[in-house]
């Protein structure tokens, strides 16, 4: 069972640096992507961090598939290194491909998306955390926690203890432990007792939670198989290669003329035939998902392929991505065929797929169930509500993903960090960046599958852009403490670039007439009488900034980053304007405080429902609170009466 102690006992004992097998600052149960980010920013933040893995090899593992970034994710990793995260930058060092999503679209949805070695990318981070002060790399799986009575009552987590017996205590615990805890593998009717890749399940550690009142729930993902480039025709497929212009995750890189990508893999691109479909249809009886062996819910916006042919009747094929996961192996990863159908099932289908019929497979498809804890029995800092000094960051609060994982593990990284020196934590709101999308979500909404980023989840996702998280961001990574300050100057004079060459652009007028006429009439665009602003004619759709150079000979030299901003920032000024002001609003509501002994029973008017989810989440702001699912805004308009009198009465 979960130790508990007495206070007086245990306060006199963690006066020993070297209480038990070793005392610090902040532990990290887990060293996937939200352990990662969650230690570097604690380490870095000057406190002694401790991370624990199950086994070093582990570390930073991509075992659903070997990319990095994609649609809203690669918003995300551009939010992680533009607070000072790794994400990017490790990304950056062991890219294979790269291809920006959505390009022929808006600036709002435009994502990086980046293949990555996957093995090297491993070896990257734990060189990297290896090298990192403060920072202790532990192989060793934690089973239990330590938690005492403080002198008002509140329960704490004080430390945590290894399958081995070894103690260790902590002001802070951050748990970060993935798809492990009480993990089953499910393949056809096999049900194995482990974790992703074959790796040990967590067995233990829910059981500590449960004991401590956190509630658990349970939730099903899976993977496809991996197949050997020898055996597979990649001449019956449709080649992709990286886009022209290669573009890194990290900031650091943009102006870093030595940044290249390690490779250039192409992907392939194939289908699913109605052979597939029938093969699957015929033996849908056979597929836990159906048969009710996998008891967990699973993902809605990455199904298995037999989900998908049940839930999409009218779909004859599904396109399948065939990705190499590195430099030093013909592994490649079937994107588009996740299913946990039996083996037999699994062979065959390969077969009535075009490039596939002769495919050797090295890693069988399969689905992992695994347990998590209700977010919403979090604080917005990622601290547990229900027990002190433990906070969750990860799979473990319910989403899906590496980059989501990352950005929760860095947010409950700063917050550890910040609470031992009792700073205010940081809590990004939804207009701040995709990551306060995520976690507002999680938090104020809870969710019923594991939840997936999406650029559809962000309200001011014009503003949320990829290319300005560093806009957005970075100046509160330098206040936290996480940028450089040799960082943050290159930063200033880069959007004091930006700013004074937009401004520039706005008051550097042309004649109509000679080389612009001929540009015009290149493009399309309608040609007028007198003269226009250079900026007014990047407001045209047809028209980029970059077409306009041939006559605009005082430009400066920018180079592409900094270029596409100036082209967003003046072609869609008008709609960014509209935007800001709907954020302002936002921002009012959000500003409007809950006080944290506010007793919301005690008010009349407040239906039933209202009191019982306010209670249960404890919103910090009427903008919060007006994000739960039950709260109508009739409640809102109650409780900013009953809040004004009670500001009044005060």
């Amino acid at each position: 069972p979960t130790q508990t102690v007495e206070y007086t006992w245990l306060e006199e004992n963690l006066k020993d640096n070297t209480w038990f097998a070793g005392n610090y600052d902040v532990i990290v149960i887990g060293s996937g992507h939200a352990g990662v980010e969650a230690a570097f920013a604690a380490a870095r933040l000057n406190k002694k961090t401790a991370i624990f893995a199950m086994t070093l090899e582990s570390i930073a593992n991509l075992p659903c598939n070997p990319n990095i970034g994609g649609t809203a994710k690669g918003q995300l990793v551009r939010e992680i290194d533009a607070l000072g995260g790794e994400m990017g930058k490790a990304a950056d060092q062991q890219t294979i491909q790269f291809r920006m999503l959505n390009s022929s679209k808006g600036p709002a949805v435009i994502s990086p998306r980046a293949q990555i070695d996957r093995k090297a990318y491993q070896a990257e981070i734990k060189e990297r955390l290896e090298k990192q002060e403060n920072l202790f790399l532990i192989q060793s799986e934690i089973v239990d926690l330590i938690y005492q009575n403080d002198q008002s009552g509140k329960t704490q987590v004080v430390g945590v203890i290894a399958k081995d017996g070894m103690y260790y205590s902590a002001q802070k615990v951050i748990v970060a432990t993935g798809t492990f805890l009480n993990s089953k593998i499910i393949i056809g009717d096999a049900v194995l007792d482990s974790g992703p890749d074959g790796l040990s399940a967590a067995i233990g550690l829910s059981d500590a939670l449960r004991e401590l009142k956190i509630p658990i729930k349970r939730f099903k993902t899976g993977t496809p198989v991996r197949v050997n480039a020898r055996s597979l025709d990649f001449s019956e497929c449709e080649a992709q290669s990286s886009d022209e212009v290669i573009l890194p995750f990290s900031f650091e890189n943009d102006e870093n003329p030595n940044w290249q990508i390690k490779a250039d893999l192409p992907c392939y691109m194939t289908w699913t035939s109605s052979e597939t479909k029938k093969l699957i249809l015929d033996n849908i009886d056979r597929s836990p998902l159906f048969s009710g062996v996998i008891k967990g819910v699973g993902p809605r916006y990455c199904p298995s392929l037999e989900d998908k042919f049940v839930k999409f009747p009218k779909h004859e094929t599904h396109h399948v991505f065939l990705e190499p996961t590195g430099l030093n192996t013909l592994e490649y990863y079937a994107n588009g065929l996740s299913s946990s159908m039996p083996q037999d099932v699994q062979y065959q289908m390969l077969k009535t797929i075009k490039g596939l019929e002769k495919a050797e497979i090295m890693r069988i498809g399969y689905a992992i169930e695994y347990d998590l804890i209700e977010p919403t029995s979090l604080h917005l800092s990622l601290e547990s509500r229900i027990v002190d000094n433990i906070y969750f960051a990860g799979q473990i609060n319910g989403s899906s993903g590496y980059e989501e994982a990352a950005g929760q593990g860095l947010i409950a990284g700063i917050n550890a960090a910040r609470s031992i020196d009792h700073l205010e934590p940081i809590v990004l709101k939804r207009s701040d960046a995709y990551i306060g999308v995520l976690i507002d979500d999680l938090v104020t909404k809870g969710t019923d599958e594991p939840y997936r980023m999406m650029t559809s989840r962000a309200e001011y996702r014009l503003i949320l852009r990829q290319d300005n998280a560093d806009r957005r961001l970075t100046e509160l990574g330098y206040q936290i403490g996480l940028i450089s300050e040799e960082r943050y100057e290159k930063f200033q004079a880069k959007i004091s670039r930006i700013d004074q060459e937009i401004s520039r652009l706005k008051e550097t007028r042309i004649p109509y007439e000679g080389e612009l006429s001929e540009i015009l009439k290149q493009k399309n665009s309608a040609i007028k009488t007198g003269n226009v602003s250079l900026a007014e004619l990047i407001k045209r759709p047809e028209i980029r900034y970059a077409d306009l150079a041939k006559i605009d000979p005082q430009r400066p030299k920018l180079n592409y980053a900094d270029s596409f901003s100036v082209d967003v920032e003046i072609k869609y000024e008008g709609y960014i304007n509209v935007e800001m002001e709907r954020i302002e609003k936002f921002k009012k509501l959000e500003n409007k405080k809950i006080p944290n002994d506010f007793n919301f029973q005690k008010i009349s008017g407040l239906r039933n429902e209202a009191k019982s989810k306010l209670d249960q989440i404890r919103p910090l702001s009427i903008g919060q609170a007006s994000r739960i699912s039950g709260v109508s805004p009739a409640d809102i308009s109650v409780l900013l009466v009953a809040i004004e009198e009670r500001n009044r009465k005060s």
